[in-house]
């Protein structure tokens, strides 16, 4: 695939899932509008039923009033009746000065009753009629019947005395006046200065999400959701596009490789065709030797392509025998260490290992050496150093493999074990393979519930360390 066309495709697909999160937050948003609106809705209706009730005791309280002031103003006027025949007897009986001035006294003391008897009713004053926990009781029990299930504080504000009056706490004075809920109060007494039942909720906000707490969740797992495919779908495209660019670069090697044996031995068995070559019977031989050094190449390679398949159908079966490590690992120094001496290079052995013999398949363990000890020979350019160590740690062998090569640096450290990823090697373009080699090693020490490490500093060298149990 075109990597412009994948990034097109990477750049439509990260603007339709803005797009899609941007619209998620969207109608979020305006359901949390929603739901606050309905919220008000609700402190509106249950504040306004509590201004009801109140209005209705108040109404209950005065007509309870108005019945006493009839029954005392027809006591007044009965009593009214009486004193005046009182003082009209006394009167019609004045026989002696001293009588009149006993018949003023007494009628100036019947206008003092009269007046008292006949006064009004004190003026409205609300710090009387209101009681608080009556007040309380009856917000509690009305925001309840509406669902509100959260803190609140309430507050009574006099505009005549221009202070609160009332209070349920005296915590939120401020945030009351501020941002609190506002209701008049008695509002069919007319009063000149009203007054104001004001009502706040501290964790409105946090009520608000808790009811709408299902809806905020689906929506942040369907947007994580969308994010993570498409995290993923990103990544299958990306490592697709890799992998093809390693297949090519694998066939490419491959068919280079097979390509130079084929017309090797297709010139040798020409030669050997000519009459001259057949009777000179060294060069007979030198060029049959040359054929069969070019088919054991040949053979080599179908055996890795081979191997490769078999790790990937999952179809290898491990021949288990007892093996000494030590003996593996000459054997390999034996058959590798003409190629080191030929680029003036040597193997150090350090063999430090009181126990040597585990369980495991001798072929592919040899060839796991073999693999990490040619690529030490090849990566390094030139008079190749390679300390093969050998030692125990608790329940295994540890085998260490360091070179003197080119390195490997951090990014490429985390691929090499990937099959079909070769290490960019800068200028050295001499250095043949398919990649498989080091996949194919991991592969098999996990096989033998082992593993496998490696550091690298880029032009100090690798190391690269196997750890495998006495058995598997």
């Amino acid at each position: 695939m075109n990597k412009n066309l994948i990034t097109l495709i990477i750049v439509i697909v990260s603007i339709v899932l803005l797009s899609l999160t941007v619209v998620q937050f969207y109608w979020v948003k305006n359901a949390i509008s929603v739901e606050r609106t309905n919220f008000e809705n609700k402190v509106n209706e249950a504040v306004s039923n509590v201004i009801f009730k109140l209005e209705k005791i108040e109404t209950f309280s005065n007509l309870q009033k108005t019945m006493n002031s009839q029954a005392r103003v027809a006591s007044f006027f009965s009593s009214m009746d009486s004193i005046n025949r009182d003082l009209y007897d006394e009167m019609l009986a004045i026989k002696r000065p001293e009588d009149i001035e006993k018949l003023i006294r007494k009628s100036f003391m019947a206008t003092e009753v009269f007046s008292e008897m006949a006064r009004k009713d004190k003026p409205f004053d609300i710090e009387t009629i209101l009681n608080k926990v009556l007040i309380d009781s009856l917000l509690n029990d009305e925001l309840r019947q509406k669902g509100i299930k959260t803190k609140f504080e309430y507050g009574v504000y006099s505009s005549e005395k221009n202070r609160m009056i009332i209070e349920k706490t005296g915590q939120y004075q401020a945030q009351l006046l501020k941002n609190g809920f506002v209701f008049t109060l008695y509002p069919n007494e007319f009063l000149a200065n009203p007054n104001y039942l004001m009502i706040f909720f501290p964790f409105e906000i946090r009520f608000l999400l808790k009811e709408m707490a299902s809806i905020i969740l689906i929506s942040l797992i369907l947007i994580i959701i969308l994010m993570m495919l498409f995290t993923y779908v990103i990544k299958i495209i990306v490592w697709q596009k890799k992998l093809s660019e390693m297949k090519n670069d694998f066939i490419n090697n491959m068919t280079h490789e097979i390509k130079t044996p084929i017309s090797t031995i297709s010139l040798a068995c020409e030669a050997l065709s000519d009459s001259s070559v057949k009777r000179n019977e060294m060069l007979s031989e030198n060029y049959i030797k040359v054929i069969n050094d070019e088919n054991k190449r040949l053979a080599d390679i179908t055996e890795k392509i081979l191997q490769a398949a078999t790790f990937e159908q999952g179809e290898l079966i491990l021949k288990k025998e007892v093996l000494n490590i030590e003996d593996v690992i000459n054997n390999v120094i034996n058959n590798i260490g003409i190629q080191v001496e030929v680029k003036d290079g040597k193997i150090i052995r350090d063999f430090r290992a009181s126990k040597t013999t585990i369980i495991g398949d001798k072929m592919h363990l040899t060839n796991v050496i073999s693999n990490l000890v040619d690529n030490a020979n090849k990566y390094s350019p030139r008079k190749p150093v390679i300390t093969i160590a050998i030692e125990n740690y608790t329940e295994g062998i540890k085998i260490s493999i360091e070179d003197n090569g080119i390195g490997i640096n951090k990014e490429n450290q985390k691929k090499i074990f990937d099959k079909l990823y070769r290490v960019p090697t800068g200028n050295i373009h001499d250095v043949k393979g398919f990649g498989l080699g080091l996949s194919y090693v991991k592969a098999i020490i996990e096989k033998h519930s082992g593993k496998i490490t490696v550091e690298s500093d880029l032009k100090k060298g690798s190391t690269f360390r196997i750890y495998l149990p006495f058995s598997m």
